[in-house]
């Protein structure tokens, strides 16, 4: 009896996760082809950004969650936030985006490789590098875009990757005034220094 009941529970325990929902599946994100108006959005974006010298686009971009801003943000005020599209979609991103910019799109095992490269040369150079991030700032990486209810304005999150230990970006509030995208009619939501997770 002892002997059935340890073989019932040994076999339970090898089958019950696979039994459970998986976590890792509510952690994928299902890809999505561009629309037009994204596609002038993080166009238009990367065009003002173009000042920044930056060499890598990482061609994926991450969920943008607005809330994390707090609906009572200076930046967001007066605006209607379609935060239910957040959701869980990201889009890979094509040399569209780039309009003929000699910048190169990257995908997430490219993106380690230099991450990893510019921190073997901070620690083979000491910490005071600061040369080489005022040249290249590093992988920039974009946030999904999360519009108002008007389709007038556009929240987008903006990272640049510079090592481990090593990012900076904002969250930004972009205006459509008259047939472009710009970000300079609102002041920035917040601000990304150092964080341990930069798309988060």
């Amino acid at each position: 009896m002892r002997c059935t009941c340890k073989l019932l529970l040994f076999v339970f325990g090898l089958l019950a996760p696979s039994l459970l929902p998986s976590r890792a599946s509510n952690a994928q994100y299902k890809t999505a082809q561009l629309t037009s108006e994204q596609l002038q959005v993080y166009g238009d974006f990367l065009e003002s950004f173009s000042k920044m010298n930056f060499k890598f686009l990482s061609n994926r971009t991450f969920p943008l969650d607005p809330s994390r801003v707090g609906k009572d943000a200076a930046c967001l005020k007066g605006l209607q936030i379609e935060a239910e599209k957040a959701g869980s979609t990201v889009h890979v991103l094509g040399p569209g985006v780039l309009r003929g910019r000699s910048v190169r799109l990257i995908d997430g095992r490219e993106e380690s490789a230099i991450l990893k490269e510019r921190d073997e040369k901070t620690s083979a150079n000491g910490a005071d590098s600061t040369n080489d991030k005022a040249i290249d700032p590093g992988v920039l990486a974009i946030s999904e875009i999360v519009f108002d209810n008007s389709h007038h304005f556009a929240l987008l999150k903006y990272v640049f990757l510079c090592g481990s230990h090593c990012n900076s970006g904002a969250i930004l509030i972009l205006e459509k005034v008259g047939s472009q995208w710009i970000g300079t009619t609102r002041r920035p939501c917040s601000f990304v220094l150092n964080d341990a997770n930069p798309r988060g």
